[in-house]
């Protein structure tokens, strides 16, 4: 029995028509808002990772017994 192996993309729009004026329009606008999204969502992680820090460092210094 063979097994087959499919290489699988990631799902990406068409692009538009060249005569379809609105729906490039359209395409270029969400283009936009997944950029935003995309820097959205690094800015987040960038601060739940500074959190995570920040709180690791005051659990160590409170089980080291530092002065608050």
């Amino acid at each position: 029995m063979q097994t087959k192996i499919v290489a699988l993309r990631h799902p990406q729009r068409p692009p538009p028509p060249v005569s379809d004026f609105w729906f490039a329009h359209v395409d270029q606008r969400l283009g936009r808002i997944e950029g935003i999204i995309a820097r959205l969502a690094w800015q987040i992680w960038i601060v739940v990772c500074g959190c995570a820090g920040l709180l690791v460092f005051e659990i160590v210094k409170a089980l080291s017994g530092g002065t608050p």
